[in-house]
């Protein structure tokens, strides 16, 4: 019964064989890692998960050789699954190393891999160095994408499939024809800005370590960090300065950072994501910083400071503070989760729901508000810039924003009738689901049950849904069964 299973579904099977292979060559890391600093214990675990998961999907990917012709529905469903194994083989390390429970360990790997940010340690600087690695690696690795990672260790795929697995990992835009070529672009980008940004901490004045591990989790807007009081640790205006820059580049759209390379900063500062989103920066730093001095007597050089940094840190879903947000003026808590719920750039490291997103539903309500003094006659397409939003695109942008807006609704909701406060539960869904991190609840207060719905969200979020929820939708499994017996 489960050979026919598998014949039936081996086109799934062996690309998630080559995804664990690909997460098994990345535990080779945190092992060299523990070697350096004499961590024997933690090297020889991270070395043994290495070669449990290398060692059989190497001999099934190479000697089963299924084919792996798959159509959408199969590759929705490789990642959705690959995002929910990947985070939980991940956890070994916490559940072990740390001594947490299963759970904790779950909310870790998840966190960490969807760039979420949230963590379940209270006391990270006690962590060995090795776990800190760890963290840090999974959150570079989970900014580019699972997917992507696959792609890059199992080699150049046939043109439908590789588009199938890039697009099934929550992107749609490409910056060269070929996706083959668009893959090895981003992942060239991606290095370049890591370790631009490695070498600018390291001047800065952060020691080596601790500039490898905030260059992963800058660039890849995750805000894992070594310090228990993150950021704010260092106490260094220059460094804050280095990881406000390297967020919102991870935060921007990997379109406009090939428009840079190769038409010049002019090129790129008329790009239409990153002026909407420079403009929003500027407007809610600036209000912010107002509230702050207004109400909470700040000096204009700590306001624009604190504001600055906390607006970029939340507005990239990167989640880094400097600040106890939770004692910031009302005005000042409210923009903040509002600028969760936006989020970064659309084919970026940045999460929730997409500054293009956004800009192209304002300018879909102000399409409509036109129509209702115009002739019924005119005909008046939705531009974004010279480019004509087709109808298909406006329903499914359409689409995202009501089934966004419904789960963090439902997951505020839950966790409202659990006797959380609403507009607490509203930040912490919105964070979970926007891949943010920071939020008006500690998460060493929630209950199993709290933390397994703040799970879920980060997942939903990572895929941007559609690739989460096809996992939970039958259709779509007879859909890829229907596809795999064709094949």
């Amino acid at each position: 019964m489960l050979l026919n299973v598998l014949a039936e579904f081996q086109h799934i099977f062996n690309s998630l064989l080559r995804v664990l292979l690909a997460l098994g060559l990345l535990l080779l890391l945190p092992a060299i890692i523990g070697i350096i600093y004499n961590e024997v214990f933690e090297a020889e675990l991270y070395f043994l998960l290495s070669v449990l998961l290398v060692v059989p999907t190497y001999i099934s990917s190479r000697y089963l050789k299924p084919s792996l012709q798959i159509n959408l529905s199969s590759a929705l469903l490789v990642a959705g699954i690959s995002w929910l194994v990947v985070p939980l083989i991940g956890a070994i390390p916490y559940l072990i190393i740390c001594n947490v429970s299963l759970i904790d360990a779950f909310f870790e790997g998840m966190s960490g891999f969807t760039t979420t940010g949230m963590t379940v340690f209270t006391d990270v600087e006690s962590l060995p160095k090795t776990v800190l690695f760890w963290r840090s690696l999974t959150q570079w690795v989970g900014g580019m994408g699972i997917i992507l990672l696959f792609i890059i260790v199992a080699g150049p795929l046939s043109g439908m499939d590789l588009f199938r697995l890039y697009i099934a990992e929550a992107r749609e835009l490409k910056i060269r024809a070929s996706t083959w070529a668009t893959i090895k672009d981003l992942w060239v980008i991606y290095v370049v800005y890591t370790l631009l940004c490695l070498l600018l901490l390291w001047l800065l004045g952060m020691n080596l370590f601790d500039a490898v591990t905030h260059s992963f989790t800058a660039i890849a807007t995750g805000g894992f960090s070594t310090k228990n009081n993150s950021i704010a640790t260092f106490n260094n205006p220059y460094i804050e300065s280095a990881l406000t820059l390297f967020e919102f580049l991870g935060a921007t759209s990997f379109i406009a950072h090939y428009t840079l390379f190769k038409y010049g900063i002019k090129a790129f500062l008329k790009y239409y994501e990153v002026r909407h989103y420079l403009f929003l920066i500027s407007i809610s730093s600036t209000a912010i910083m107002v509230d702050l001095m207004l109400n909470r007597g700040f000096d204009i050089a700590s306001a624009v400071r604190d504001s600055v940094f906390q607006v970029v840190s939340v507005v990239t879903t990167t989640g880094y503070l400097t600040s106890d947000i939770s004692f910031w003026p009302p005005l000042s808590r409210y923009l903040l989760v509002l600028l969760m719920l936006v989020g970064g750039g659309l084919c970026s490291t940045g999460g929730a729901i997409k500054i293009g997103r956004v800009v192209a539903a304002l300018k879909i309500i102000s399409d409509q508000l036109q129509h209702l003094y115009l002739p019924p006659t005119t005909v008046k397409p939705v531009k974004i810039n010279s480019h004509i939003l087709e109808q298909e695109s406006i329903v499914k942008i359409s689409a995202f924003l009501l089934l966004y807006s419904v789960l963090v609704g439902l997951g505020t909701l839950i966790l409202t009738a659990s006797g959380y406060e609403p507009f607490a539960a509203l930040s912490l869904i919105a964070s979970a689901q926007g891949n943010v991190g920071p939020a008006y609840i500690p998460i060493s207060d929630l209950g199993v049950l709290p933390k397994m719905i703040v799970i879920l969200h980060m997942w939903l979020g990572r895929l941007e849904l559609l690739p989460a929820l096809a996992v939970l939708i039958p259709p779509v499994w007879i859909h890829a069964r229907r596809s795999a017996s064709t094949i």
